[in-house]
């Protein structure tokens, strides 16, 4: 490749890299691969690079590399893989997209006029390169993790504490798919008000489990269950279990780029209430059936997906959802940007309110769930960035480089 002295002299064609769905260090990219001119609008770019990025089942990542030859490089197109280990640091995971992107733009050196100038070199393989994967796998493909968080504040007339854990064992290989996981919730909030203190807490337990089996490139078949508690869905104890069957319309390899799947899942689920129910049921086990549509593309021009999820109660069709939730990050044209997220539910299967009116403290904390038949939320984000398209300086003063 040129030289970096070389290349601040003289940048061999236009890049646009688009990594926007992860945390992408642009700054580091500009100064590692500076023999190409960085610019900030895919249109303007003669190679628009996109990154999209999966979990492995080991816990790593895999990034898929597509790039697109455009303007003097039309038509000129690939594909590059590059996966990153379970624990690596943004470091590595960086330093591997960086050479992965500076061989794929090789293809596009050659077509230039700066290939007289350039060269490409493999280093010697160090001890550590020369050491041969393990052909045995002492943990035959599990993966265990273990988390937890705490965070809280505090003032004289005020206190909220957030208490999260989590752990968690998967094992994915390409026939089969297993996952456990189980959770663990705690908020609570106190409040001073005219020298009484009013407390709210909720707590919410669950654990759940899945196998999944790969039938062909677009069916897979498996089974969920899932068991918990809520004290904000008056929940002592819940419990479903769940045969289910997918259909991918695209096959499932091609899942980073796009994906347009149908889940049907039909089973039972338990309850035992901590209070009364309005239905005034104390326990019950109810047949249920769902189906969930789930369509996502990314592409040069950004990123949608749509899930549409339906599901109903078989011993009475009326008690019942429908949620819709889009997203979207998508360059209109050149320079205008859009954002959205959200989701719509239709809500009317609240079997598990309890009988009799919520408190006042009680709606206000939101201690419980409140009857509705709907709940919303709307996100969206427009911008719009006009100017230079040349993206190459990195200058980190006072705290930035100005990038958009």
């Amino acid at each position: 490749m040129p030289g970096r002295a070389a290349a601040q002299g003289a940048r061999a064609f236009s890049v646009f890299l688009d990594c926007s769905g992860f945390y992408c260090d642009r700054d580091f990219y500009r100064t590692d691969i500076a023999f190409v001119d960085h610019v900030r609008e895919r249109t303007a770019a003669d190679v628009h690079v996109l990154v999209t990025r999966e979990t492995t089942g080991g816990g790593g990542s895999a990034f898929v590399l597509a790039f697109y030859g455009q303007h003097r490089f039309a038509g000129v197109n690939d594909t590059i893989s590059v996966t990153t280990a379970q624990g690596a640091t943004e470091d590595d995971e960086r330093q591997a997209l960086s050479r992965t992107v500076k061989l794929g733009l090789a293809r596009y050196l050659a077509r230039s006029p700066e290939r007289a100038r350039t060269t490409v070199a493999v280093e010697a393989a160090t001890a550590r390169d020369s050491v041969t994967a393990p052909k045995r796998d002492p943990w035959n493909a599990w993966v265990f993790r273990a988390s937890a968080n705490f965070n809280g504040n505090r003032e004289r007339d005020y206190s909220n504490d957030n208490i999260f854990g989590s752990l968690s064992a998967s094992r994915v290989t390409e026939a089969w798919k297993t996952s456990f996981r189980i959770n663990e919730s705690y908020d609570g909030q106190s409040f001073a008000i005219d020298g009484d203190r009013i407390t709210s807490i909720r707590r919410n337990y669950s654990g759940s489990a899945e196998q999944v089996k790969s039938l062909t490139e677009h069916w897979s078949a498996g089974a969920r269950a899932s068991a918990g508690s809520s004290t904000y869905l008056n929940q002592h104890l819940f419990a479903t279990v769940s045969p289910a069957l997918e259909y991918n319309v695209y096959p499932y390899k091609e899942s980073t780029r796009h994906m347009l799947s149908f889940l049907y899942t039909a089973g039972v689920r338990h309850f035992r209430y901590e209070d009364t129910t309005v239905y005034f049921r104390t326990r019950e086990t109810l047949p249920f059936e769902a189906l969930v549509m789930n369509l996502s593309q990314k592409q040069k021009w950004g990123s949608v997906s749509f899930q549409v999820s339906g599901s109903h109660y078989l011993n009475d069709l009326s008690k019942s959802r429908l949620t819709f939730n889009p997203e979207a990050d998508v360059r209109l044209f050149k320079g205008l940007s859009l954002n959205l997220f959200g989701y719509y539910t239709v809500l009317h299967d609240q079997i598990y309110l309890p009988k009799g009116s919520l408190t006042r403290e009680e709606v206000l904390l939101r201690q419980n769930q409140a009857a509705t038949t709907y709940t919303a939320f709307a996100f969206m984000g427009i911008s719009y960035t006009f100017g230079s398209v040349l993206n190459n300086i990195v200058n980190p003063r006072f705290g930035g480089s100005g990038d958009f």
